[in-house]
Formats: C-alpha cells, sequence, structure tokens
C-alpha cells in the first residue's frame, strides 16, 4: 500500500495529468504530437481492455509498434537535417549568445596592432578626410543628423555596416546623400555633386532614370483623369493582364504593392490550395522582408514551416521528393546563381573584396532537374523574380533558364518607377477560396493594389519592353 494510499484514485489522476497536458500545451504541439498520443492511448485500452494484455506486454506491443512507425519518419527527418542550410540550424542559438561590441576610438587606429605612429597618421588622416566632407557636403549632412532623430529605417542602414567600428565611423563620417534629381545615369545631391549610381536602387534600375520619368509622365498624363480610383479596373489594367500573362505564361495574376506583398501572395496561395504547410527555400536566399519567409538572419521568429536547404545539392532534391507530401511549394530566387548559399550582396557582405563574381556553372541544369522533382511530387514551383524580372531576360528567368515556374512574382522595375507587387499563376493554384467549404477563405488582397498612377506607369514599361529595339537590348547585353 502507498503511503498516500491512492491506488484507487490512480485512474482520476492519469486522466487528469492528460487533460492538463492537453490544456497546458494546446496550440504549442503540434497535431502529430496529439495524433501519436491518441492513438497510442486506444491502443493502450485496446490492448489491455480488449485484448488481455499485460500491462508490460501492452507496453512492448506499444514500443514495437511505434518504433517501426518511427523509422521512416525519423529517416525524413536525419535527411532534412543533413540538406539544410548549416546557417539555418545555427543561427538561432548564435543570435542569443553572440555579443555586440563597440571599438573605441582609443583602440580604433590601432586595433590590428599597428605603431603609435602608424596610429597616429591613421587618425589625421580620417580628420582631414571628415574636414573634406563637412565642406563638400554641408547640406547633406546638416539633412541626415536631422533626419536620424526621426526616421528609424535611416538608423538602422546607417549602423549595419562594419557594426564593430561604426561608431567612431559615424563620428567623423557621414556617408549619407540628400538627393535633389538625377541626370542620365548620375544623381545629384543637394550640395550639387554628382555621383555615377551603380547600385541600380536595388534592382529597380533597368531601364535608366531618364527612361523612368518618361514611364512616370506618361503614367501620370494617363492615370490624372481617374484620381484616387480604387476597386474598379480600367482597359489599362487589362491591356498589363494581357501583357504580363504573355511573360509569365500564366493566366491569373494578381496585383500588390512591393516584392515582399507579392512573396507573402504566392506562399499563402499555395499553402491554401495546396493544403500542406511546409514551404521550401534555399541557403542565403533573400525574398522579401516578411518574417514568414525569413528562417536565418534578420529575423527574430524563425519559422518553423520553412525548410531552407542548401542550394544545388543532390540531397536537397531527395528531401524534397521524400517530404512532397508536406511541402506546399519550393521557392526560388533565381540570382542565386550568382552567390551559391550565401547571403545576396548587401552592404555587410561586400564589406570584404573576397566573394566570387559570375554566374555558378551548371545552376541551369539544376533548375532543370529542381523543376521535375517538383512536377513528380506535385509540389509548385515559385519563382521569386523580384529582383531579376526584366533583368535577365524579357520574360525574366523563365525566359533566361528555359524552365516554365508554376507561379511567378515580379515587382521593382515592373512598376514604370512606381511600387507595384504581381503574382501569375495558374487559376488552381490562385483560388482564393474553397469550392466545398464556405468558411474555408484565403483573404489576400490590398486596397491600393491595382492603383491607377501605378498601372499606368506600368503599362508604359510593359509596351517599352516589346519594343524590338529593347528586345534587341537584352541580345546585345548576353
Amino acid at each position: 500500500m502507498s503511503k498516500l494510499g491512492m491506488e484507487e484514485h490512480t485512474t482520476f489522476f492519469l486522466k487528469f495529468l492528460g487533460v492538463l497536458f492537453f490544456l497546458m500545451t494546446f496550440g504549442q504541439v503540434g497535431q502529430l504530437a496529439y495524433c501519436w498520443l491518441m492513438t497510442g492511448g486506444l491502443l493502450w485500452l485496446a490492448l489491455t481492455s480488449g485484448l488481455g494484455f499485460s500491462h508490460d506486454d501492452s507496453v512492448a506491443v506499444l514500443a514495437a509498434v511505434f518504433g517501426l512507425r518511427a523509422i521512416p519518419f525519423i529517416g525524413k527527418r536525419l535527411m532534412t537535417l543533413a540538406a539544410t542550410y548549416p546557417l539555418a540550424l545555427t543561427f538561432r542559438f548564435a543570435s542569443k549568445i553572440l555579443p555586440k561590441y563597440t571599438i573605441d576610438e582609443a583602440q580604433f587606429f590601432s586595433c590590428d596592432g599597428c605603431s603609435d605612429e602608424v596610429a597616429a597618421r591613421r587618425k589625421a588622416s580620417l580628420q582631414e578626410l571628415s574636414e573634406k566632407w563637412k565642406k563638400k557636403y554641408p547640406k547633406c549632412q546638416e539633412f541626415s543628423l536631422e533626419l536620424k532623430k526621426m526616421i528609424s529605417d535611416l538608423r538602422f542602414t546607417s549602423a549595419r555596416c562594419f557594426p564593430a567600428f561604426n561608431g567612431v565611423v559615424q563620428k567623423y563620417l557621414d556617408p549619407s546623400m540628400a538627393l535633389d534629381r538625377t541626370e542620365g545615369v548620375d544623381v545629384v545631391d543637394i550640395d550639387e555633386n554628382s555621383a555615377m549610381d551603380i547600385s541600380g536602387s536595388y534592382g529597380v534600375n533597368v531601364c535608366g532614370y531618364e527612361k523612368y520619368k518618361e514611364f512616370i509622365e506618361e503614367g501620370w498624363t494617363t492615370a490624372k483623369k481617374q484620381g484616387l480610383f480604387l476597386g474598379s479596373l480600367d482597359k489599362t489594367v487589362l491591356d498589363n493582364i494581357a501583357r504580363l500573362r504573355k511573360i509569365s505564361g500564366q493566366p491569373e495574376v494578381s496585383f500588390h504593392m512591393s516584392g515582399t506583398e507579392a512573396v507573402m501572395c504566392a506562399v499563402r496561395v499555395a499553402r491554401f490550395n495546396t493544403q500542406k504547410p511546409l514551404v521550401v527555400t534555399f541557403g542565403g536566399a533573400y525574398h522579401g522582408w516578411w518574417d514568414g519567409m525569413q528562417p536565418v538572419a534578420g529575423n527574430e521568429r524563425l519559422p518553423s514551416d520553412v525548410l531552407c536547404l542548401k542550394d544545388m545539392s543532390n540531397l536537397s532534391l531527395k528531401v524534397i521528393e521524400a517530404r512532397s507530401s508536406e511541402i506546399a511549394a519550393v521557392l526560388v530566387n533565381p540570382l542565386q546563381c550568382f552567390h551559391l548559399n550565401q547571403s545576396p550582396p548587401s552592404d555587410p557582405v561586400l564589406s570584404s573584396n573576397n566573394r566570387k563574381v559570375g554566374p555558378t556553372p551548371g545552376y541551369k541544369e539544376w533548375l532543370h532537374r529542381l523543376r521535375d522533382t517538383c512536377k513528380q511530387g506535385g509540389i509548385p514551383l515559385i519563382f521569386d523574380e523580384v529582383y531579376t524580372g526584366f533583368r535577365l531576360h524579357p520574360r525574366g528567368a523563365q525566359g533566361a533558364y528555359d524552365v516554365k515556374a508554376d507561379i511567378v512574382c515580379y515587382g521593382k522595375t515592373l512598376g514604370g518607377g512606381l511600387p507595384i507587387g504581381v503574382v501569375c499563376g495558374p487559376t488552381d493554384l490562385m483560388a482564393r477560396g474553397d469550392a466545398k467549404k464556405a468558411a474555408r477563405v484565403n483573404y489576400v488582397i490590398g486596397t491600393f493594389a491595382g492603383h491607377p498612377f501605378v498601372m499606368a506607369s506600368m503599362n508604359a514599361f510593359l509596351k517599352w519592353l516589346e519594343l524590338p529595339e529593347t528586345i534587341k537590348s537584352y541580345d546585345v547585353m548576353h
């Protein structure tokens, strides 16, 4: 007899613990875990009550049944682990322990162990450069100081380069440019300094500043009579849709206000219409700032429903094949061929000159193999062409690599100088409602989607894209 004499109440306490477990973990433990627990409970009742097995024998049978069921399950998980992009495995832990530090001015000039003489020369040179900048950019520096007090975006972008050295550098040099206008390939700041723009405005500027001025001017001429005309669509929108259907090879089009929104839409419609939870991305790829598609750096809430796999890896293809019943879509940024399994070019990444330049050999063939794997597994292949669209080919990466995606996201330059996001896909994957279940709706829409001014500027760009001289320029470029 136990000390508390509770033998006759054991059943009650087991039930009580089961209820407590459910209530305390509801929404935190996956449905699969609950299914396993319920199955185990039902088997236990069947073995002990129905078949008369002893508790010890029942435990042995349960262990055998669940062990056999767990073999393929664990095998898939181990394969996934081996194919996962290393940073996706380590970042959640590294982000919590890596300290942030700043080198103060006393150590700044001699942090590499140089002599006092060299450190003094460095400091004198930086002070001299600082004075020159103050004379060259007086209005820009004044503008930047005021702006940093009011806009968090600028504080973030100016602080992320060379973080350990940033405090001292910001004290002496402020690289902010307050622009007044553009002239050809140059940008001119409010101090009348001119500089050639080699950034391409992060993928927007494909045609050159003067051409975008033309698109915007033409767009405004067309749209100004409509004003803030939202909800209803016009002939310009229909013309854009016809041209986008031809470019993408897909029958349906959805308009949004940014590339990030376009990716959000594509992922949501894929999950909704396949009724599968997982989305595959590849190491280093950037798909916008939405935390649902950022499985590594830059995201505090690392998503559990994203598999970030190694790019151009045979094992990754095997994972996609093995877990096809769970995967709603495979999301690809074709720009990754230039920096395979690395973060895309950015200020922190370009802090050193040790990156390889040029496309990775065999990337086109890899995309074809990926296309075949997705097709065999019934998995939609999504091309994120927000950055690459219309830079590589008039039809984007689909045209450049001769690979047809199931869903395509566009943005940036497509707007003709104005913000835009576009998703093109087949009818069955673009559906926002369930034909059989009234309450099952995928609410993906936006107030400013299809804005007249944006549609008109886009129309000017799309017409330019079809000109014979434009198409010829792509051939010359390649």
